[in-house]
């Protein structure tokens, strides 16, 4: 997995305009990365007793990050990150098959 935590200040390099995390999930915490950069994630605290969540965000072809994945209402900090870690990995393994199974399709098809 090539998932690992980074400092704020290499998350904001990443992402300048994380507001729209903060929004959505509250104050962050912890942030990671993948080794590329495009994906990324950060647990933050939120209000109440059950109140950590995360937000995935993934980059478009074209370097436009988008929301993949919001989770809330975790109890501890812990748990909100192992299901981050779990996730952001389960979501790379996705789109390296998908690359796998395209640049197969590409290479296996029959020449016209």
């Amino acid at each position: 997995m090539s998932i690992r935590a980074v400092p704020r200040s290499e998350f904001d390099r990443l992402l300048p305009q994380n507001s729209a995390v903060e929004s959505l999930v509250g104050k962050e915490v912890e942030w990671f990365s993948n080794r590329s950069g495009d994906l990324l994630g950060a647990v933050a605290k939120g209000e109440g007793v059950a109140a950590w969540n995360y937000a995935i965000l993934k980059r478009d072809q074209k370097g436009n990050p988008h929301v993949r994945k919001v989770m809330n209402d975790f109890f501890s900090l812990n748990a909100a990150k192992v299901d981050l870690l779990l996730s952001m990995a389960e979501i790379e393994n996705i789109d390296y098959a998908n690359r796998e199974a395209a640049g197969f399709w590409w290479t296996s098809r029959p020449a016209d």
